[in-house]
C-alpha cells in the first residue's frame, strides 16, 4: 500500500466513524477496522487519536485554501465572482460530511483547541482573498464588503450544513451573485 493512500484510508474511515458514532466513542481501534489497516499503521502516521483529528482538519484546511485561490484577480469581476461561487458551493457538497463534523466539533469544549485554530487559519486566508479581490476590483471598504460577502457565504453553509435538509444550495448562486453586485457599487 503507498503510504499516502493509508493515511487517507485512515482519514476516510475516522470522519466516518467520528461522524457516526462521536469522536468520544470512537477509538482507534474501531479506525483500523473501519480502515483496513493495522493499528501499527495508525501510530506509524499519528501519534494519538487527537493527533488523527487534527491531522483530517488540516487536510480539509489545504482544499479549502485552493477554494480561496480560485478567486482570481485576472478576467472580469463577474467571471472571477462565478467561479469561486461555483468553487465554494462544489466544497461545501463534496466535504459535507466533515464541514458537519467540524461543527459539531466547534461546540465540544474538549476539542475546541484542535478545531478552532486550523478553522480560523481557513477563514483568514479566504477573507484575506476577499478583501483583496475587492480592493482590486476598485472598491471602497474592501475589508467591510469582503467580511459582509463571507458572513452570506457563512449563512448559506450553516444552513446547508446544519439547518436544512433539503437546502436548496444550487439555487443560491444567483442570489450569492446578486449580493456580491450590489456590495460592489458604490
Amino acid at each position: 500500500m503507498r503510504p499516502q493512500k493509508g493515511k487517507q484510508k485512515l482519514y476516510d474511515a475516522a470522519m466516518r466513524l467520528f461522524e457516526s458514532q462521536g469522536y468520544f466513542a470512537t477509538t482507534v481501534e474501531q479506525i483500523t477496522v473501519e480502515a483496513g489497516v493495522s493499528k501499527g499503521l495508525v501510530y506509524n502516521y499519528f501519534e494519538s487519536k487527537e493527533a488523527l483529528l487534527a491531522g483530517l482538519i488540516a487536510e480539509t484546511t489545504e482544499k479549502m485554501e485552493s477554494v480561496a485561490g480560485s478567486l482570481s484577480t485576472g478576467g472580469s469581476v463577474e467571471e472571477s465572482l462565478s467561479g469561486f461561487i461555483d468553487q465554494f458551493l462544489n466544497y461545501l457538497k463534496t466535504e459535507k460530511h466533515f464541514l458537519k463534523l467540524q461543527l459539531t466539533l466547534l461546540m465540544m469544549p474538549e476539542l475546541r483547541a484542535i478545531v478552532a485554530e486550523p478553522q480560523k487559519a481557513r477563514a483568514d486566508a479566504l477573507l484575506k482573498m476577499v478583501i483583496n479581490w475587492f480592493k482590486q476590483a476598485g472598491h471602497t471598504e474592501p475589508k467591510n464588503r469582503a467580511r459582509m460577502f463571507m458572513a452570506i457565504m457563512d449563512g448559506i453553509a450553516l444552513h446547508y450544513l446544519s439547518t436544512y435538509e433539503r437546502y436548496p444550495l444550487n439555487a443560491m448562486k444567483p442570489q450569492l451573485m446578486k449580493a456580491a453586485r450590489d456590495l460592489c457599487s458604490d
